[in-house]
């Protein structure tokens, strides 16, 4: 039987490259879409966890069967979510720096699938409880003056560093014909290529300073 022959050859290899770039041309898309994810994700994240009306508006960005973990301690469902909140003083949060990943996704017989995104925060979280940092006024009096300074507070009134770290899911799941559900963060790309509306899947925080 006779082999290929060198135009056959030559066809093929110029079909893998242009897989081969097709591949890559779809990974980095992925990648975008995951970066403005990150973006659009955590910066309506904080905000609603900084607001006073934040016992409404964190728990639309979960789903019902999220895993939460807080500083080591796990929270159940959306209603124990709740409970949190609600035990927890007013909170500003200052983000330092934020990473993102796509998770699977991508373009299978023809049809786009938005990926998971993997996103690990960064910064510092002041609460305000009386006598806290961020309750303090500012003053220009010299220490040998006396009274109280942030050294004194305790540690809960302190500014600290924490990490945390999401796995954000699209919703519907692809291939079924669920709704879409009420909630969650829509992101997409500046060409619209990806786009999907994200949901909490995993969350966890710890302090870490």
């Amino acid at each position: 039987m006779a082999g290929p022959t060198v135009m056959q050859a030559a066809q093929g290899q110029h079909g893998a490259a242009a897989a081969s770039n097709d591949a890559q041309s779809e990974q980095r898309s992925l990648i975008e879409f995951a970066a403005k994810a990150a973006e659009t994700f955590a910066s309506a994240y904080y905000a609603a966890t900084d607001s006073p009306q934040r016992l409404g508006l964190i728990p639309t960005l979960y789903l019902p069967n999220s895993t939460i973990v807080w500083n080591g301690t796990p929270v159940s469902g959306k209603d124990e979510l709740v409970q949190l909140l609600a035990a927890m003083p007013g909170s500003k949060h200052e983000l330092q720096a934020f990473d993102a990943h796509p998770v699977g996704g991508g373009t299978e017989n023809g049809v786009r699938r938005a990926p998971s995104v993997m996103i690990t925060v960064t910064g510092v979280v002041t609460h305000h409880i009386p006598g806290s940092a961020s309750t303090m006024a500012p003053t220009n009096a010299p220490k040998s003056a006396g009274g109280s300074s942030i050294k004194d507070l305790p540690l809960e009134a302190l500014p600290r560093t924490f990490h945390q770290s999401f796995l954000l899911t699209p919703q519907p799941t692809h291939g079924t014909n669920a709704p879409v559900p009420d909630g969650g963060v829509n992101c997409a790309t500046g060409d619209g290529v990806w786009a999907a509306r994200l949901f909490v899947q995993a969350d966890n925080f710890r302090f870490i300073g």
